[in-house]
C-alpha cells in the first residue's frame, strides 16, 4: 500500500533535516545532487517540492514552524515587547546564524524570482501575527498592533542581517535599545 504524497513530503523533509540540518541543503546543490546525498531519485524530490527554490523554501520554512513552536513555549500570554526580546534572543543566537544566513540568501532570492518562492513569501508573516496578536492583549488597536508587528519584525530582521554583515558591531546592544523603546500598554 502506498503513502499518501503528503506523508511521503513529511518523511523527504525529515530526512533532508537529518542530512542537511535547519538550514537545508546549499542552494548551489543541484536536485539531483540532494537526492543523491538522501540516497532518493531526484524525481521524487520533484515531485513532492516541484523545484529546488520550492525544496530549500519548504526546509526553511518548515524550520521557522519549529522555531515558532519553541518562541511560543516561552508563554502564549508574553506581552509584545517580551515576545520581540524572545524573538530577538533566539533568533541572535549563534547556534542558529547558518539557518539566518540561509533565510537571508532565500529572501534575496525570492526578490528576483517571486513566483519561485511563493509558498516561502507566504509564509513570512508568521512572526508578524504572533506579535500582532501579542500587541492586541497588551490593549493596542488593530491598526497600531498590525502597524506595530510589521515595523518590528522589519527591524529586528534588519538587526539580524548586519550581525551577519558586520559582527564586530554592536548589534545586540543596539536590538536592545530598539526592543525598549517599543510602545507597551500593559501595567
Amino acid at each position: 500500500m502506498r503513502s499518501a504524497a503528503g506523508e511521503g513530503r513529511e518523511r523527504l523533509l525529515e530526512a533532508l533535516f537529518d542530512e542537511f540540518g535547519e538550514s537545508g541543503p546549499s542552494p548551489s546543490l543541484s536536485m539531483r545532487q540532494v537526492a543523491e546525498r538522501l540516497g532518493v531519485h531526484h524525481t521524487l524530490l520533484t515531485y513532492h517540492f516541484g523545484s529546488r527554490p520550492s525544496l530549500l523554501g519548504a526546509v526553511l520554512s518548515e524550520a521557522r514552524r519549529r522555531d515558532n513552536l519553541v518562541i511560543a513555549e516561552t508563554g502564549d500570554e508574553l506581552g509584545f515587547v517580551p515576545l520581540c526580546r524572545a524573538i530577538w534572543d533566539f533568533y541572535s543566537d549563534a547556534a542558529h546564524e547558518d539557518r539566518i544566513r540561509a533565510f537571508f540568501h532565500l529572501v534575496g532570492l525570492a526578490v528576483y524570482e517571486r513566483d519561485a518562492y511563493q509558498s516561502f513569501v507566504a509564509g513570512l508573516d508568521d512572526l508578524v501575527q504572533a506579535l500582532e496578536a501579542a500587541a492586541r492583549r497588551d490593549g493596542h488597536t488593530a491598526t497600531e498592533a498590525k502597524q506595530q508587528s510589521l515595523i518590528a519584525v522589519s527591524c529586528l530582521r534588519g538587526l539580524l542581517l548586519q550581525r551577519l554583515l558586520t559582527p564586530e558591531a554592536e548589534v545586540d546592544d543596539a536590538a536592545e535599545r530598539f526592543i525598549a523603546s517599543l510602545p507597551t500598554l500593559r501595567s
